[in-house]
């Protein structure tokens, strides 16, 4: 399996090296794959899923970190599943697909740059050498990107939405990302992959590195009533321990991730820096011009899980990414559940999410059903997309086939106008994700090796025709929503002294 996988990343790399040709100057070439090389990699891929398989049948029962085996064997993947999803990217009987309007997280990056000294303090190990420097895209994560933004121009152009080697006419598309080097740089190579001969310009606001206040997630309204009722619906989360039992049901997560760190031996630890992570310390704060602030325990293992989560993905030996600890998939799913529950909780308030996601709101009911655009490409991060999601009232869902089972790295949320041969278009809205597979293998996606794909249901929202919304309803939960981030200041209004109301 390792010699497939190190097969897989110097395809990857030199998928790369093609995607940085508008970057460099040198000229750009069509890419693709013949039917023999198809044929080849799709038997070894095959192969490579039965010995998967067998390997998950083995780390299954090795469920204690602590046993004396062998680190490999137990810290087996899934099995391949992007065949099972090949029918989600069929094209629709009877219907002509319009426009794509993509709300995309950006690829793997390094951890965070501000996390680098906590988390070298929070283990006596040594973590991988990343490809990057903190909280930019790794050159894995640029493969994986590219190879996301191929699949996406044969998908559209099989669907006629796009011609083959398609050069865009002005406004016919809009790539817009965050000015940040991993979102600036996913949506390079996305747009590499999908337009290999377009030369895409990026667009971006405000300096290089800086926050665009569309793609911050933060308070943009806040009153003394405001905050309160935000607050209690947030606590409301927690149950009756309220803002404090947020994390109520991580104990074991946090316990796990303590293990496989080796926390309590850990430089910080010892110098009294830090203490054992326990729920019941969550809290939450408010305040204007800033996103929502989770403290505790939640926020330090947190960034334990995410940096834990982003070195599963990258590390080519799985005994790596857990230090030597033989941890199976679903122990790897308990330490991936920790990042999960923190965003959720960040974002699971109307109130908050209403007001948070209020710009990137506007933006995309700009751009759905924009007259002359074929498709839109948003690049911001995970707070945009459940900060957005939530803001719509999503129904709760949980994605298969992936670790990060709210907003997977490099997932994307789609919105998809089709149009039936009556002229009535419709709307369907689902998230797109490679599968934890696919990420650590740098598989080569195709529509019979397809990503991840899992229609989101809303709140008030009701499938019509084919399980697709009516697009007039969707632009409509896009208004209102809109309309509720104005009706904050009419609920909740500033309080004033009587002398300066006089």
């Amino acid at each position: 399996m390792e010699k497939k996988r190190s097969t897989l990343l110097v395809v990857g790399l030199l998928t790369l090296l093609l995607a940085l040709c508008p970057l460099v100057g040198c000229g750009a070439q069509p890419t693709g794959t013949s039917g023999t090389d198809q044929t080849a990699t799709q038997e070894a891929e095959e192969s490579e899923a039965a010995e998967t398989t067998a390997e998950s049948a083995e780390s299954d029962s090795a469920t204690d970190t602590t046993e004396e085996t062998d680190a490999t064997a137990t810290a087996a993947e899934p099995a391949a599943t992007g065949a099972a999803y090949a029918d989600a990217w069929k094209p629709r009987d009877g219907y002509t697909l319009k426009q794509v309007v993509a709300m995309s997280r950006h690829n793997l990056r390094a951890p965070q740059e501000k996390d680098m000294e906590t988390l070298s303090q929070s283990t006596p190990h040594d973590w991988i050498a990343w490809s990057s420097n903190g909280s930019e895209l790794t050159v894995k994560g640029g493969v994986a990107e590219t190879i996301m933004g191929e699949f996406f121009r044969k998908w559209l152009e099989g669907e006629q939405l796009i011609p083959e080697n398609y050069i865009p006419k002005e406004g016919e598309v809009r790539f817009y990302a965050n000015p940040r080097q991993r979102t600036l740089a996913t949506t390079q190579f996305f747009s590499s992959g999908m337009l290999p001969v377009a030369n895409v310009k990026i667009e971006y606001h405000g300096d290089y590195d800086s926050r665009d206040p569309t793609f911050k997630p933060r308070f943009g309204y806040v009153s003394d009533g405001y905050v309160d009722a935000a607050t209690d619906e947030i606590a409301k989360l927690g149950g009756d321990a309220g803002l404090a039992g947020l994390d109520a049901e991580l104990q074991e997560n946090y316990d796990l991730v303590s293990e496989v760190l080796d926390y309590q031996n850990s430089p910080a630890y010892k110098a009294g820096d830090a203490t054992d992570l326990k729920t019941g310390d969550a809290g939450y704060a408010i305040e204007l011009d800033e996103e929502p602030a989770v403290s505790g325990s939640l926020k330090t293992a947190n960034q334990l899980s995410d940096a834990l989560t982003l070195q599963y993905y990258e590390a080519e030996d799985l005994a790596d990414a857990s230090f030597g600890a033989p941890l199976s998939y679903e122990q790897w799913q308990q330490i991936a559940a920790i990042k999960n529950a923190f965003g959720d909780r960040r974002y699971n308030s109307k109130l908050v999410s209403v007001d948070c996601a209020h710009l990137l709101v506007s933006e995309i009911a700009d751009e759905l059903g924009k007259d002359g655009r074929r498709f839109s490409f948003l690049c911001g991060h995970d707070s945009n997309q459940s900060s957005l999601l939530h803001a719509l009232g999503v129904k709760d869902y949980d994605l298969p086939d992936t670790l990060e089972t709210k907003t997977p790295i490099g997932g994307k949320i789609l919105f998809e106008v089709w149009e039936n041969d009556k002229g009535k278009q419709f709307c369907n809205v689902r998230y797109v994700y490679a599968t934890t597979e696919q990420v650590r293998n740098l598989d080569l996606l195709s529509l019979e090796n397809a990503p991840a794909s899992y229609d989101l249901d809303f709140e008030g929202l009701e499938r019509k025709a084919d399980g697709l919304y009516e697009l007039a309803d969707v632009q409509k939960l896009l208004a209102d929503t809109k309309a509720a981030y104005d009706q904050l200041a009419v609920d909740y209004p500033e309080e004033v002294e009587l002398d300066q109301a006089a």
